[in-house]
């Protein structure tokens, strides 16, 4: 059976399969596999029957995942308990990646406020500019233009990884760890100096208030959990839609500042 077994063809599945347990294997014995350059990983690739446009791809999306640069990252505990601080939007762009770089890049000096602070050869990481014209400028807003990535953002990360002459893929991802920190200390001081005052106004004429307190504490820092990463999750939405409409005007070619509201929409 197993000689009739190896003569037969292997599937898409099979191939898959075979390559995972192999992989696994291999760590187990505690080899070192070389460093493979991208045209060694397109060859290897075709010999076993995978599209050039597919590996090329994958390979794009490997390099633009969150984290992956580097210049940005999730760490610590906080993010159980509070939720990711990291947003991103991803989109396959039909447009050459060094057009689409430029165009993003000047895009964020000139309509988002933003400075470069570091760039890597895939990606670039940008903070807002915190000079005094431009925290003017978004502080008055007067053409109404948002500076949502300044406003709201800690950082930005840029990264645009070619998927062939003529297409990249693009990551954007916004650093919301002020916004995070905010709504959860914020909260967190607010009800601590609620629960303090209350507890002030009753111990003269309850005596039992440390038993009650012992009750009500874990019941009131559950709320504040709660109102937190609710308060916290909108913003992360508002964030994630702010990033998918930026690469919906980008994918069409289309201004990447968004429209300007009326005099009458400022006003309100």
């Amino acid at each position: 059976m197993g000689e009739l077994a190896r003569g037969q063809g292997l599937g898409r599945h099979d191939l898959e399969v075979i390559i995972r347990r192999a992989a696994e294997l291999e760590a187990q014995s505690g080899s070192d596999l070389p460093e493979l350059a991208e045209e060694d990983v397109l060859r290897i690739a075709g010999e076993v029957g995978l599209s050039e446009a597919s590996v090329r791809r994958a390979l794009a999306e490997h390099y633009a995942g969150v984290g992956a640069s580097g210049l940005l990252a999730e760490r610590g505990w906080a993010v159980r308990l509070c939720g990711a601080r990291l947003v991103s939007a991803t989109r396959s762009i039909p447009r050459p990646a060094e057009e689409v770089r430029g165009e993003l890049e000047s895009h964020f000096q000139t309509s988002e406020s933003l400075r470069l602070v570091r760039r890597l050869p895939s990606a670039s990481l940008w903070e807002p500019d915190r000079g005094m014209v431009a925290s003017l400028k978004r502080g008055l807003d007067l053409l109404g233009r948002g500076y949502e990535l300044a406003k709201r953002g800690q950082a930005v990360e840029l990264q645009v990884a070619p998927l062939d002459e003529e297409s990249c893929l693009v990551a954007l991802t916004v650093d919301l760890g002020h916004q995070r920190a905010g709504w959860f200390w914020g909260l967190g001081v607010a009800a601590g100096g609620a629960a303090t005052a209350a507890a002030g106004g009753l111990v003269l004429a309850l005596a039992a208030l440390p038993d009650l307190a012992a009750l009500g504490a874990p019941a009131l820092l559950g709320a504040t959990i709660g109102l937190a990463r609710t308060g916290y999750s909108r913003a992360v939405g508002k964030m994630r839609l702010t990033l998918e409409g930026l690469l919906d005007r980008l994918e069409h070619d289309e201004p990447l500042e968004p429209p300007r509201p009326s005099w009458t929409d400022l006003l309100k």
